[in-house]
């Protein structure tokens, strides 16, 4: 099977069928960044075949000696965060069990523990909603972290930085979720005459 790179350089010679291939081993990760940022599927859909198309007519600028993923991957960021831009609104966010690693999870429990699956729902939820209010920066980083299961190094490429400007950012952005969960718990459990956690 040929790499990403050698079909890149058969694409610019005009092997549409090299692209087809490109498109087919990355499209579920570029619509899951579309989606995750969008929250619209109508939208993440769009966004992904602008994203293909922007690939096909800029592929000439791609540097065949580095990886070809952190590259489409960095098209698809900053896609996204255009058209947020544009549209300056705010967008939801859904991140289904990703806080919670599978392996953690006994669904048996579940299953047997309505409650338990409640409030799991309701934890995610809470999630969703503090996400929004966070910056783009640090939303990006936690889809690319927790939604694609990045490695920090590989977010790195893909956003330009360092992988420590990396560290930072995920740090930051897990203490500024933290802060907001808290606060809202916080206001919840005066609100409800319950203590505070």
């Amino acid at each position: 099977m040929l790499s990403d790179e050698k079909l890149a350089l058969q694409i610019l010679s005009g092997d549409i069928a090299a692209f087809e291939e490109l498109m087919n081993r990355y499209k579920r990760s570029i619509f899951t960044i579309a989606y995750r940022m969008m929250g619209n599927y109508h939208e993440a859909e769009d966004i992904s075949q602008e994203v293909f198309v922007t690939v096909y007519n800029k592929l000439y600028q791609y540097d065949s000696t580095k990886k070809f993923g952190p590259w489409i991957h960095r098209i698809a960021v900053n896609t996204c965060i255009s058209t947020l831009r544009k549209r300056n609104r705010v967008v939801s966010i859904s991140f289904d069990e990703t806080y919670v690693p599978a392996n953690e999870l006994d669904l048996h429990d579940l299953y047997e523990d309505p409650q338990v699956l409640i409030e799991q729902q309701e934890l995610q939820a809470e999630i969703e909603e503090a996400l929004l209010e966070l910056p783009e920066s640090y939303r990006m980083v936690l889809i690319l972290r927790y939604q694609l299961d990045l490695k920090n190094q590989e977010i790195a490429e893909i956003i330009g930085v360092s992988r420590e400007n990396v560290d930072v950012k995920i740090h930051r952005a897990r203490k500024a979720l933290r802060k907001i969960l808290l606060q809202r718990w916080h206001e919840g459990g005066l609100k409800n005459e319950l203590p505070a956690l």
